[in-house]
């Protein structure tokens, strides 16, 4: 029998709707939108319409779910599309003028892929990405598994915010994909025991976690987002004697768990030997002064100056040649496993989906000719979880994290710990909340407003921007914003100031922090 190849998307962005357009808020979702999403799932179809078995896992957390739907981000996302490609067009025209036509004809071709973007979003999706992927699962070769509700870091969380994050997002979940959800994707793979218990109670079935967490060892080493590298001490854990080649029961409970494969994260994640870092590709982090596009290649991720002008065709081409050299790692993988004495192994890849095509643009390409080679193997097979089989055996999984070190440093740190006093605080503040909630119409909707305002709070996003120095200003300014929105709220609550002017407000902050409502009257509380 042929190796199972499980591939693991994750989707996620921080909630930007109406929070910032530019340089930091909804453009970071438009530019996922525009260079992952529509082209990933515009190459899937084109993959199954073409008879090739290209069966994907996905998860999209509920706050992302929540702006894809919504018929504001629609709008501006198809004027941010127009911007960009009238900014092509002057590129064009300006390094035309200007005789450097190997820019302007990349601008040109900017110009173009944005116009059929939108042309895709407007009639190929009918303005809603959420029902293609929910036609894609119900139609079968997706399944799509859910994730915390605002993509907290779970380890860290107490008991009640871990149950509302869980809760939340399974609710979130049943509401766009109409079917309960079989396995939980933990924000950056965080775990720590205890959580499967909270996972069991809502009827999940399966989790994923790095390949540290079951086999011990170094954890690997990857990029941050946005591919730099960042030094910190990495312990190593026990080694175990287990393998990610299986997956397990989590020992003496009903709920299985899946371990990512070291050399296929290593393969693409690795900031020395990862293929997003080479020469050809795109550079992601040159612009041009004028339009903000992009038109270089890396030449070399070690210098920022000197890069050369981008080949796209030249690009394309080496995407295809990563993908064969790396199909033909997963058999050699494959073969190892089986000398090991696993006769039909599963290899698990997990990957932030935005990393395909956003953070690198040949991405989707590559994937998608990987998806080609893998159906061409004669030893390997894409697979959904539940295609691997049951577990027969059982593994204790370690305190584990994909971040650097392998565990909690990322999000848990000398730049953070005020953080987590924060957050810590308004847990119990919205605890104390609770007794309003039988009260009024107002008081109730305050109240539940309240816990949206915590579950911001809670995003692991700030988080890792304050650790990384990546926009920390936005991040900071966003994590006060619902800290002190959620205070005013207990306190107008709790002394009884519902008066017009606190009615005026709320209506303003449902209003900007406008997620959950679909799934609110079934009981926020």
């Amino acid at each position: 029998m042929n190796s199972k190849i499980l591939l693991v998307l994750h989707s996620h962005i921080p909630y930007v709707k109406r929070q910032g357009r530019w340089p930091f808020g909804e453009v970071w979702l438009f530019e996922a939108m525009a260079e992952t999403y529509i082209p990933l799932i515009q190459a899937w179809i084109h993959l199954k319409d073409a008879g090739i078995n290209n069966v994907l896992s996905f998860s999209f957390s509920p706050t992302l779910l929540e702006q894809l739907s919504s018929t504001y981000i629609h709008k501006e996302f198809i004027a941010y599309l127009q911007e960009r490609e009238a900014l092509a067009l002057e590129d064009e025209r300006y390094y035309m003028s200007r005789g450097e036509k190997d820019i302007a004809r990349i601008a040109a071709f900017y110009r173009r892929y944005y116009r059929d973007i939108r042309r895709d979003f407007i009639v190929d999706f009918n303005k809603d990405i959420v029902r293609a992927i929910k036609r894609a699962q119900d139609e079968g070769g997706v399944e799509v598994i859910a994730t915390a509700a605002t993509h907290a870091y779970l380890p860290l969380l107490d008991t009640e915010g871990l149950k509302n994050q869980v809760l939340w997002g399974k609710r979130v979940y049943e509401h766009y994909f109409d079917r309960e959800p079989r396995g939980f994707w933990l924000p950056e793979c965080g775990y720590f025991h205890g959580i499967e218990d909270i996972l069991i109670d809502n009827g999940f079935k399966y989790f994923y976690v790095d390949s540290h967490a079951i086999e011990g060892g170094k954890p690997i080493e990857v990029y941050s987002e946005g591919g730099e590298e960042t030094e910190v001490e990495i312990p190593t854990f026990a080694r175990t004697g287990l393998s990610t080649y299986r997956p397990y029961r989590i020992k003496d409970k009903e709920i299985t768990v899946y371990g990512r494969n070291s050399m296929v994260s290593h393969q693409v994640w690795s900031a020395d030997y990862g293929y997003p870092g080479d020469p050809d590709y795109r550079e992601f982090h040159k612009h041009d002064p004028r339009s903000g596009l992009k038109y270089w290649k890396v030449t070399d991720r070690r210098i920022f100056d000197g890069k050369q002008i981008y080949n796209p065709d030249q690009a394309i081409l080496r995407a295809k040649q990563h993908a064969v050299h790396f199909v033909k790692s997963l058999e050699e993988n494959s073969q190892k496993a089986r000398k090991l004495g696993f006769s039909t192994p599963s290899i698990v890849g997990c990957y932030d989906t935005e990393l395909f095509g956003h953070w690198w643009w040949e991405g989707v390409s590559w994937l998608e000719e990987v998806i080609k080679e893998i159906d061409l193997s004669k030893e390997l097979e894409l697979a959904l979880p539940y295609e691997v089989g049951p577990a027969k055996h059982e593994a204790q999984v370690f305190e584990s994290s994909w971040g650097m070190g392998g565990k909690h440093y990322v999000w848990d740190n000398a730049e953070t710990t005020w953080m987590w006093e924060i957050i810590n605080k308004a847990g119990k503040e919205y605890e104390t909340l609770k007794i309003f909630a039988d009260g009024s119409d107002i008081h109730r909707m305050a109240v539940c407003q309240a816990l949206k305002e915590l579950m911001l709070i809670q995003s692991s996003d700030w988080l890792f921007m304050v650790s990384n120095n990546l926009t920390r200003d936005y991040a900071m300014k966003r994590f006060f914003e619902h800290y002190t929105k959620l205070l005013r709220i207990s306190n107008c609550l709790r002394n009884n100031k519902i008066d017009e002017e606190f009615v005026k407000w709320l209506d303003q902050i449902q209003y900007e922090d406008d997620f959950f409502n679909q799934v609110s009257s079934g009981g926020l509380i």
